[in-house]
């Protein structure tokens, strides 16, 4: 893997686990007032921490070739950006919280854009599973810090 192509592939890692980590933050957020209180928050956020580390370890298994029985392995279809599309008035509405960079036309998406169609399936799936581990690891070191 070249200079630029390393950059690339550790801004994926970044901008996945901190994706990750703001959804688990909200989840334990929500889970503990649920519950009622702070201390259940940071068993929420210790505990989904653990499943994340859970997922990251059955993301890298699925990876070296175990697949859970069930799962329909379907390819989906690559994205278009949007300053490719040819009719951009003409898009489907989504709401501002499920777009990403490639929904905006401006001069720095494609030098800080990220997407997975660059990299090879095996890295994208490596990039995923070290994303998943490092946000377990860091929401269990969030709740540790916290408590102690």
């Amino acid at each position: 893997m070249q200079q630029n192509d390393r950059k690339k592939y550790i801004r994926l890692i970044f901008s996945r686990t901190f994706r990750y980590l703001g959804i688990m933050l909200v989840v334990s957020l929500l889970l503990g007032a649920l519950l009622g209180g702070g201390v259940y928050m940071m068993n929420a956020v210790c505990a989904i921490g653990f499943v994340m580390l859970g997922w990251g370890w059955f993301t890298y298994l699925q990876m070296t070739g175990m697949h859970l029985p069930g799962r329909n392995r379907r390819q989906k279809k690559a994205a278009v950006p949007f300053i490719h599309r040819r009719f951009k008035e003409h898009r489907s509405h989504r709401p501002s919280f499920r777009m990403d960079s490639s929904d905006f036309d401006d001069d720095l998406t494609s030098a800080t854009m990220v997407t997975e169609e660059i990299f090879s399936k095996k890295q994208v799936e490596a990039a995923r599973a070290i994303a998943r581990g490092a946000c377990g690891v860091l929401l269990i070191l969030l709740s540790f810090c916290y408590t102690a």
